[in-house]
């Protein structure tokens, strides 16, 4: 489930960036759909980086965080 989840992701951040770019080479506004797919799958980045830091963060410092099954911290 993973697996595709990252590539309907990849998938879609890639159709917003041509879409960008060839609006941007043919010099018309990008449509308002393009628009906000663009600012939802940034802020949906943003927010996963910080979260993941947040845990490579608690767990280089020594937090007894529960993973789930499968992972293993290596600082342990």
């Amino acid at each position: 489930m993973t697996e595709f989840i990252v590539f309907a992701y990849a998938m879609l951040a890639m159709f917003v960036i041509q879409s960008m770019q060839r609006n941007k080479r043919a010099q018309r506004a990008d449509s308002q759909m393009v628009t906000m797919v663009g600012w939802g799958l940034f802020s949906l980045s943003s927010t996963l980086a910080v979260l993941l830091g947040a845990v490579a963060l608690a767990l280089a410092l020594g937090a007894n965080i529960p993973l789930p099954p499968g992972f293993e911290a290596p600082l342990s």
